[in-house]
């Protein structure tokens, strides 16, 4: 198989941007993942603002910006493309991306597959969208097109039964395979945080809609009137910045909740935390979950489509929560900072998600076209 796809020509993937984000993140440690296997890889992006990611690509991968801001402007760029590359397989990281190249395929008649990363939950997605773009005209034509690519990599169990159910009769191939974790040698083993009486809470993400961050400072202060010495640091930016800073103020908090801004370098507030907490509406697959692990850190997490429940070992490397109630997640925060977790098998728990495996399952995937 492996020399099967070494002669293939080359591997094309397309993605918005190159921005700290988790699907970016994926990007890149896919494409440096496939040079290493000794194939070519071009990476197609729309545009490369704010491109903080770029320094982590290999120099071996070829970059190719279409100098645009948004999928729906980028269908000639993209044709263009195709056309002067003779381009025959494209590896897409975004639901509106695909459509582009569905639409490019029926539109010009253009020969080439495509393989389909879905990176989150669709229908809870479009339920939590503020942008009347993407809740509207994006949803219906994600909804229209989006299942004639040939091939759906789902980043998680629960994601594939719900692309199951959405794609109706269509039978579209839909494999899960999981994020790899690339490990570093910062990735090192906490040193006896159980003992410290001040417990640090973390959290890692983008400050937007989608991760309940309210709802996440509520369970806090709800855990910390029965908890003494907790902090929460929150590492991240994004659109509620103001607003969670308001926020924060107005339940006196300001000194117990940190907001640390966007961090290029995580690993310095992983070694530091005793506990990881994510309350998202939705995920496809929380990456900061695998990393948080990696650490030894236990992690609280809401059991949100879709992703943590095949992350999270119940009691064993964390805790999941069902019920949407802010009490509820405050007490499983002070549950979890009372287990006795074993770190070695926190660590241990990581091993599923190694980098061999999910590239040899790409591979895998991308030789059937």
């Amino acid at each position: 198989m492996r020399s099967k796809l070494t002669e293939h020509k080359e591997f094309y993937l397309l993605i918005n941007s190159l921005r700290l984000g988790g699907a970016e993140k994926n990007c890149v440690n896919l494409a440096n993942a496939f040079v290493e296997k000794g194939i070519k890889v071009t990476l197609v992006v729309l545009e490369l603002r704010d491109a903080v990611l770029k320094d982590k690509l290999s120099p071996e991968v070829n970059l190719v910006s279409l100098e645009t801001a948004h999928a729906r402007e980028s269908i000639f760029k993209l044709r263009k493309l195709i056309l002067e590359n003779n381009i025959k397989q494209f590896l897409v990281f975004t639901f509106q991306l695909a459509v582009v190249l569905v639409l490019i395929r029926k539109i010009w008649k253009a020969e080439f597959t495509i393989v389909a990363r879905s990176i989150n939950s669709l229908t809870e997605k479009y339920k939590h969208e503020k942008s009347l773009w993407h809740k509207w005209i994006s949803q219906l034509m994600v909804k229209r097109w989006f299942f004639e690519v040939d091939h759906i990599i789902a980043q998680s169990t629960g994601m594939k039964k719900e692309l199951l159910v959405l794609m109706g009769k269509k039978q579209t191939p839909v494999t899960v395979i999981f994020n790899f974790l690339e490990v570093g040698p910062e990735k090192i083993l906490i040193d006896q945080k159980s003992d410290r009486e001040e417990r640090k809470l973390l959290f890692v993400g983008k400050l937007k809609p989608q991760k309940n961050l309210f709802f996440l400072i509520d369970a806090f202060a709800l855990a910390l009137e029965k908890k003494q010495g907790m902090t929460l640091k929150i590492v991240g930016d994004g659109e509620l910045k103001a607003e969670l800073q308001d926020y924060i103020k107005s339940k006196g908090l300001q000194h117990s909740i940190i907001l640390s801004g966007k961090s290029e370098n995580v690993s310095e507030y992983y070694l530091e935390a005793n506990l990881l907490v994510l309350t998202s509406h939705y995920e496809g697959f929380p990456n900061v979950l695998v990393e948080a692990h990696s650490f030894g850190i236990p992690v609280v997490s809401m059991d949100c489509p879709s992703g943590p429940s095949d992350i999270v070992i119940q009691n064993e490397n964390g805790l999941l929560v069902k019920d949407k109630n802010p009490k509820i997640f405050g007490e499983a925060i002070i549950q979890a900072l009372e287990l006795g977790w074993e770190k070695e098998k926190i660590k241990a728990s990581v091993d599923r998600f190694s980098k061999q495996k999910a590239v040899e399952e790409y591979l895998e995937v991308m030789s059937k076209y």
